[in-house]
């Protein structure tokens, strides 16, 4: 059974600030998978057209079966 799930994938920013400091946020995203593998290559495209460094710093199962919109 090929289903989709919803994972919690936290991610470590690093960015420049306008002072030209490094600093470093946290973001969460909820990414619809059927594994952490795939979940983490989503979050990886998705990332892909960021100048910021990132890192992905957990992937959860979440208890959410839907998303209404």
């Amino acid at each position: 059974m090929n289903e989709n799930y919803y994972y919690k994938a936290t991610l470590r920013i690093e960015y420049e600030d306008a002072k030209g400091k490094l600093k470093k946020r946290r973001e969460e995203y909820i990414v619809s998978g059927v594994n952490p593998t795939d979940v983490e290559a989503k979050v990886t495209t998705y990332m892909k057209g960021s100048t910021e460094d990132f890192e992905i710093s957990s992937i959860v199962l979440t208890k959410i079966i839907d998303i209404l919109k």
